[in-house]
């Protein structure tokens, strides 16, 4: 039988697993008997008069027939299985994802939950690769293989989707580098891709490219993209959205100054969806000025994953600029997937149970819990 990496459910305490036998296919922890409740979600629901932040265990039986809600690196206190009495395994949130199942996450479980979380839809990730092609193409019509740097790569998320995104040529991108901090990400990286891509662990404030490029055997003018996400928990609305004020909000400027480093045609920048509300706003404009300042045209927008093929309801903020003297400009992919209106005919979202399908059954067993008072028949409760 083939091998199932990273396919083990976190254990869970006794009050949990009573939580979890109670959820049916869709319900929430506000679903649950108030006695089940979790402290901090009392305390969200009837004593914090602002109702921020959240309670600290957010919790839902995903829908088989349904996209999930955001994967997020904390999905072992989140996310229950369809049918069975679990959390979800990081290989599940991984097929949420997108991630192939050859790819082995190395690390605690805690780090591998993170490395899932952390990353970009794969799918998504291709749309936007296979539109960014179309104008690589036109730009640089006698070549069929561009070459791409990876910075802030995580566990690879934005580099499979990169390798595998097509153009009907046969043209493709070929990631020649990832720049990780992480040790854990590194070693994720390194046994995925092996000697095809080589990886650096080193922070990126102490990156220099020319030297980069030179380890590489590259030259600046060799270089097609630059692509990454820098971390996003200083604008997330999981996190304390600190913004700049977090020292993590300022990598997105150091993104931006490799990209000047090398000045390829093309950039790809992705971030949580809640930088464009960051200080009213200002945030961003300060990041696309920086963009327009350094030479390139930039289009941005919010895409909804699902809309990619992504059977997870994940929404991120895209940057893709090109420098403002290539003719023909890269833009954004219009949606694939999904209800909404379009010009052409859309394919049906894909869902939590098309993600999970083929997938062994972990080893695992819920812990024996007996009913409360409040769950048994009635006639027993005299």
């Amino acid at each position: 039988m083939k091998t199932v990496y990273n396919h083990e459910p976190r254990k869970v305490g006794v009050d949990v697993q009573r939580r979890i036998n109670t959820l049916k296919i869709g319900q929430k922890m506000q679903d649950l008997p108030e006695e089940l409740w979790h402290d901090s979600f009392k305390y969200y629901v009837k004593e914090d008069p602002n109702r921020k932040g959240g309670p600290n265990l957010r919790l839902i039986r995903l829908d088989p027939e349904k996209p999930s809600l955001t994967v997020t690196g904390y999905i072992f206190n989140k996310f229950v299985h369809p049918h069975e009495d679990r959390f979800i395994t990081p290989r599940e949130a991984a097929r949420l994802q997108g991630f192939p199942d050859d790819l082995k996450f190395e690390g605690t479980l805690t780090s591998v939950q993170r490395q899932v979380g952390d990353a970009v839809p794969v799918q998504l990730g291709r749309a936007v690769f296979e539109s960014l092609l179309k104008a690589l193409v036109k730009a640089r019509p006698a070549q069929n293989k561009f070459s791409a740097l990876s910075l802030f790569s995580g566990a690879g998320g934005f580099d499979i989707a990169a390798e595998q995104a097509a153009h009907h040529s046969g043209a493709t991108i070929h990631p020649f580098a990832c720049v990780e901090i992480e040790k854990d990400r590194c070693d994720t990286l390194n046994g995925y891709f092996g000697s095809k891509v080589k990886i650096f662990q080193q922070n990126i404030q102490d990156v220099v490219a020319e030297e980069l490029l030179q380890t590489c055997g590259l030259a600046k003018e060799q270089v097609d993209i630059v692509y990454g996400g820098p971390p996003c928990q200083s604008f997330s609305q999981a996190g304390k959205q600190q913004g700049i004020c977090d020292p993590r909000g300022n990598l997105i400027f150091e993104f931006i100054r490799v990209v000047e480093e090398i000045l390829p045609p093309f950039f790809i920048m992705e971030n949580v969806s809640n930088l464009k509300g960051i200080s009213k706003g200002l945030l961003l404009q300060q990041i696309l000025e920086k963009m327009e300042s350094i030479g390139y045209s930039v289009e941005h927008r919010v895409l909804t994953a699902t809309n990619y093929g992504s059977p997870q309801r994940r929404r991120r903020l895209i940057f893709v600029g090109t420098q403002t003297d290539v003719h023909d400009k890269a833009r954004l992919p219009e949606p694939q997937y999904g209800n909404t209106m379009s010009l052409f005919p859309l394919k049906a979202v894909k869902t939590v149970g098309e993600a999970f399908a083929g997938l062994p059954t972990p080893d695992y067993e819920p812990i024996d819990v007996p009913p409360t008072k409040f769950l048994q028949p009635e006639s027993n409760l005299e």
